[in-house]
């Protein structure tokens, strides 16, 4: 039969095993494009004047390239994850919050914008 003591250590080395492989955790993650229509001054960009070719130098490739019966659309999508928790052998807890930067440029069939719109939603755009 197991003494006191040998309960008390048993139970003590597990603990300390126990919150020595537990861990904190903090995450910043960025998918997508960079978002560099939020650097730009938004008077460049002028529905009836502005080209497709302007927009891709100015923002890049686009994320995706819709074909719409009136045109093309541009979509460009920036993520950006933020995260932390508490990660234990018996219990985790994790919370996220997840950003989306959208912009959308229409054009008519002879690459011409028609039309953007830029989510309400933001990231901080930050030049590297």
């Amino acid at each position: 039969m197991p003494t006191q003591r040998f309960i008390f250590t048993t139970a003590l080395i597990v603990l300390t095993i126990a919150t020595q492989l537990g861990a904190c955790t903090n995450y910043n993650r960025q998918r997508g494009v960079k978002n560099t229509w939020r650097s730009i001054d938004q008077s460049e960009i002028v529905p009836g004047t502005t080209t497709q070719m302007e927009i891709v130098k100015r923002l890049g490739p686009p994320s995706q390239v819709i074909d719409l019966k009136a045109g093309p659309a541009f979509y460009y999508l920036a993520e950006q994850t933020q995260g932390g928790g508490v990660i234990l052998i018996l219990f985790n807890h994790l919370e996220e919050k997840i950003t989306y930067d959208r912009a959308v440029f229409f054009f008519d069939q002879e690459g011409v914008l028609v039309d953007y719109s830029l989510s309400k939603e933001s990231i901080v755009y930050e030049e590297q």
